[in-house]
């Protein structure tokens, strides 16, 4: 114990012994008196002296037995009181503690309550329930409550994908969401997610690369991947179309583009090919379609896969967007029908080869 604590225990008891010796002493006092005033008067009255003593020493023990028990009713009052105070501020504390308490469970069952509601909301959500069998959402949030990140960066990794899951499901509440670049992912989980059709456009600015499809998209490991994607997109009953708009008759020539529309039709995908000069920058010589066209993919034609490319041929994509709104889609079904019928009479017209899209 501190020095400090058994002074101030000292002090206290010493002041308690005092004010009690004070007390006592002021008892005796008074029965003293009490007894002397007695024998006084009764040797004033000529009584008898043994009487009279008698009579003193019993009066002044009726006082002091007197004094001592108003003093411990005092006594006992007080201590009643200080046990009653006592008893409030033990009730209040309780009643405080148990207000605390409710709080709390009260905050753990809302917690408990939410966390249920969202679980059930989950497992009934339209992402769980797409896919047979597997359980991707709900098997996601249990997997994150339970991982813990070998290291910080992975642990950043793995934050920074969720912002990019979080910034998707955003975007996809209104009627488009963009990505800046091109996006491999995108693109190859909507080709094995298409159950329909797959409607597609490949100019040549967009995937000839720089040397008219000899080092272009489909040479890519993007583009190897997306071929035998869609390769089992039509093994499992979806139909592929792709018609390449390309802007010069030379390509039709050329080695690495027969290669790469070939390995497409042994694929099973339908190809047709049209050549617009100037392809999709071909300036204010040409109208329609061939002014304002963008190249994209309709995917069951409800999801428009958009890309934007640069100004000059191979020099990548700027920007990708999903469109899926019904007035666009519903636009980009009827362009790709129109390019797909010009293409394929133009075709005809040239012997089975791709023919020239009159401007």
């Amino acid at each position: 114990m501190p020095e400090g604590f058994h002074k101030e225990q000292y002090a206290e008891r010493r002041k308690m012994f005092v004010t009690g010796t004070s007390a006592v002493m002021r008892m005796v006092a008074v029965a003293f008196a009490a007894g002397g005033m007695t024998f006084l008067v009764g040797a004033l009255l000529d009584g008898d002296l043994t009487w009279t003593t008698m009579l003193s020493a019993f009066i002044a023990g009726v006082v002091l037995i007197v004094q001592h028990q108003v003093a411990l009713e005092k006594v006992v009052e007080n201590h009643v009181h200080a046990q009653s105070d006592k008893l409030v501020a033990i009730r209040k504390d309780v009643d405080r503690n148990l207000d605390d308490t409710r709080r709390a469970v009260s905050r753990e069952l809302e917690t408990i309550n939410h966390g249920a509601r969202l679980l059930e909301q989950l497992e009934n959500s339209a992402v769980e329930t797409a896919v047979e069998v597997e359980r991707s959402v709900s098997g996601l949030a249990d997997r994150l409550a339970r991982f813990n990140p070998p290291n910080p960066v992975l642990g950043r990794l793995v934050a920074d994908e969720i912002r990019g899951l979080h910034e998707l499901l955003r975007g996809l509440e209104g009627g488009s969401v963009t990505f800046p670049g091109e996006d491999r992912d995108w693109l190859l989980a909507l080709t094995r997610s298409a159950r329909g059709s797959i409607l597609a456009t490949n100019a040549t600015n967009v995937g000839g690369g720089r040397r008219n499809f000899s080092d272009g998209f489909w040479s890519s490991e993007l583009g190897r991947a997306y071929l035998m994607a869609q390769r089992e997109a039509v093994n499992r009953g979806v139909e592929v179309r792709r018609v390449f708009i390309l802007n010069s008759e030379r390509i039709l020539r050329n080695g690495d583009f027969l290669r790469i529309r070939e390995e497409q039709e042994k694929a099973g995908i339908k190809v047709h090919s049209v050549v617009v000069p100037g392809g999709g920058h071909a300036g204010s010589a040409v109208a329609g379609w061939r002014k304002i066209f963008r190249d994209f993919i309709l995917f069951d034609e409800s999801v428009c896969y958009e890309a934007e490319a640069g100004a000059l041929q191979g020099a990548g994509i700027i920007s990708t967007r999903l469109w899926f709104d019904r007035t666009r889609i519903d636009d980009r079904k009827a362009l790709f029908d129109e390019i797909w019928q010009e293409a394929a009479a133009a075709e005809t017209a040239a012997g089975g080869t791709a023919g020239t899209c009159p401007g």
